[in-house]
This record gives structure tokens, C-alpha cells and sequence, in this order.
């Protein structure tokens, strides 16, 4: 809980990994753990400090407004997460439900260091899952001529729930501008990677008409092009003539929990930057 993580990045210079270190050491912090990296095309600096501290003399915000200094001596972009301050997660379903399930087993069993603050949905289909673990469950029902609108009524809610970040566990609808704005870079989506990629419905079985040797999936942010959002993560998985459609609808299922489940941990533990169109995933 006296834990907190430093993520930082700036251009590639002497001195900054010394200057971070000072900084941390000389108001009474501890590092637990800190990875770097280095983009040679750009010449930008990445790095994540996790340190301990509960000895630091200095307030929060004290912390904070002291690392705005050496934010600007530096020129970094920074970004500083406390470890008593949980983040709140909306999860956004449709009617598929064995990412919600995996992801309310996993808060369970105390792997997703988040709190899953409600259940939204456009239909009513899995109220019962939600109720079983005890979470608040919102219908929204979207118009397709006022897709704005509904967004509205989920954000009111999200204001009302205190969501930090947004997990779209299948959530069969494209987000409008309007949610895409208001949760950059903080809302998390799941879709089905094929090596050639199927559209449309049922992808699972056109991949099986067309003889696919790889199945796969996808975990990334959401932005305004489709699917087109900096990657978290992805896995793939080798099939066969001997696979039905329903085996690889069966696969595609536990290849879609382990994405979305491994981009919602390393969201919640502070360990993605965003650089440009990509991320650098620390471990």
C-alpha cells in the first residue's frame, strides 16, 4: 500500500536514470523495481520505477509538484500512480460472456489489482452473471440513430461510479468519438486476430471455411479507426484440417480471455506507455 510507480518518458539524454534515482533517494524512497527502454528511431527514453514510500517525508502532492520540477528540467512526459489508490474498472458487455466471467474469477482470485466498480451492457442478458459476483449491473440500450446519446447516459454513469478505466469484454458495439475522448488510452478492447482477418459475423466459422492454420487474438486501446488502436497484446494458436468451427469458436474463446485478461493487469499495474501508435508493455 506505501507503494507507488513513476512512469516517464522524454528524449534520450545522460544523466536521467542518475537524476530519477536522486530524486527518489533524497525524499526518503526506495526502488523496488525499474526497467527502461530506449526507442533508437526516435530517440525517446521510457521508463517505470516502482518504489516504496513509506519512509518519504513528502506529502502526495507534495511528491507531485516536485516531480513537475524535474518533469521540466528534463522535458519529460510524467506520470505517477499511488499504490493505495486502486483503480475503478466499468467492464461493457453484449451477450458473450466468457471474458466477463474469466475477468470476475481473476478480480476474485486477487490477480487484477483494480476494483470492478459495475457491469454496463445494451442488453439485459447478463444481469445474472454480474449479480452473482455482487456487482452493479446498468442496462443502457443503444439507438443507432443516437449513439451519442446512449454514450452520454454510460459516461453519466461512469461519473456517478468513479470509473478510472474501461474494459470492453466483448461489447458488441464501435464507440463513438465522444467515449473514445473522454477515456483516451483508458479503454481496453478485445477482437479476434486471423491471419487473414474475418469481418462480419461469425469469424470463426469463416475461418474455417477457408482453411486457416492460425487462429489468434488481439487486446488494445480503443481510438476512432476500428480496431486500428496501439496493441497490448496477442497470442496466436496453430489449428488444422481436423478442427471444426465449433473447436475453433472453443479456442478463440480461451485465446480472447488470456489478451483481454493480460491487457487489463498490466493497465491496472501501470506497466503500458503509449507512444505514438504502440505501447512498450513493462514486465
Amino acid at each position: 500500500m506505501n507503494t507507488a510507480v513513476l512512469r516517464l518518458n522524454c528524449e534520450d539524454k545522460k544523466g536521467i536514470v542518475y537524476n530519477v534515482s536522486r530524486f527518489l533517494y533524497e525524499r526518503g524512497g526506495n526502488i523496488i523495481d525499474a526497467q527502461q527502454h530506449t526507442e533508437q528511431l526516435d530517440n525517446r527514453f521510457f521508463m517505470r520505477v516502482h518504489f516504496d514510500r513509506g519512509e518519504m517525508k513528502t506529502t502526495k502532492l507534495e511528491l507531485r509538484k516536485d516531480l513537475d520540477g524535474l518533469a521540466q528540467e528534463f522535458n519529460m512526459d510524467v506520470q505517477l500512480a499511488f499504490g493505495d489508490e486502486r483503480k475503478r474498472m466499468a467492464i461493457m458487455v453484449s451477450k458473450y460472456d466468457h471474458c466477463l466471467y474469466d475477468l470476475f474469477l481473476r478480480h476474485q482470485y486477487g490477480e487484477v489489482n483494480a476494483d470492478i466498480a459495475l457491469v454496463v451492457s445494451n442488453h439485459p442478458d447478463l444481469e445474472r452473471v454480474a449479480e452473482s459476483f455482487r456487482v452493479p449491473f446498468c442496462c443502457v440500450p443503444v439507438d443507432k440513430n443516437d449513439k451519442e446519446g446512449s454514450e452520454r447516459r454510460v459516461l453519466e454513469i461512469f461519473r456517478q461510479h468513479y470509473v478510472d478505466f474501461v474494459v470492453l469484454a466483448r461489447y458488441m458495439q464501435v464507440l463513438t468519438p465522444l467515449m473514445v475522448n473522454a477515456y483516451r488510452h483508458r479503454i481496453i478492447n478485445v477482437h479476434h486476430g486471423f491471419l487473414p482477418a474475418f469481418k462480419g459475423a461469425k469469424p470463426y466459422h469463416q475461418a474455417y471455411e477457408h482453411g486457416v492454420k492460425l487462429i489468434g487474438a488481439t487486446s488494445h486501446y480503443v481510438t476512432e479507426d476500428l480496431d486500428m488502436g496501439p496493441i497490448i497484446q496477442q497470442e496466436t494458436v496453430r489449428v488444422n484440417h481436423t478442427h471444426s468451427a465449433e473447436d475453433l469458436v472453443m479456442m478463440g474463446r480461451d485465446v480472447e480471455k488470456k489478451v483481454l485478461s493480460f491487457a487489463v493487469k498490466a493497465h491496472a499495474e501501470d506497466r503500458i506507455m503509449v507512444y505514438r501508435h504502440r505501447t512498450i508493455v513493462f514486465e
